[in-house]
């Protein structure tokens, strides 16, 4: 083997170990919950301009125990429902594991539904149709 063959082949070793790298680092990281500033929504919601009392600290603990439910089952959930609730969770410039969970749950019970189960999307009130 000549001193180039042997330079193409570390080459390419290398580029093909730092693509796995890459690979694994990413698979690691969409298994982490994210990070959420949920400390910026509770002290908006809790502001004077609502005009009602909002404990703040209530509101911390809430969204901290959400994020260790979320730990807990995180890998559980799809990945794109993970990455569709994690948007739709941080939209508006606010943030709420409490919200990111409930997102995964639906997500996870409508999946669960049969498709066809002879539901009626018209109001009780209307007369059927015979």
């Amino acid at each position: 083997m000549t001193i180039t063959e042997n330079f193409w082949q570390n080459l390419l070793l290398g580029v093909a170990a730092g693509a796995a790298f890459l690979l694994f680092s990413a698979v690691a990281f969409a298994a982490d919950v994210p990070r959420l500033d949920v400390a910026g929504a509770c002290r908006a919601a809790g502001g004077p301009d609502l005009g009602i009392k909002f404990d703040t600290d209530r509101c911390l603990k809430s969204e901290n125990e959400a994020r260790s439910q979320l730990a807990a089952q995180w890998t559980s959930f799809p990945a794109a429902d993970r990455s569709l609730c994690t948007q739709t969770a941080t939209m508006g410039g606010t943030a709420s594991y409490v919200e990111l969970i409930t997102c995964l749950e639906l997500k996870r019970e409508v999946a669960k539904t049969p498709a066809d189960r002879n539901l009626q999307s018209r109001p009780s009130s209307l007369p059927s149709k015979r």
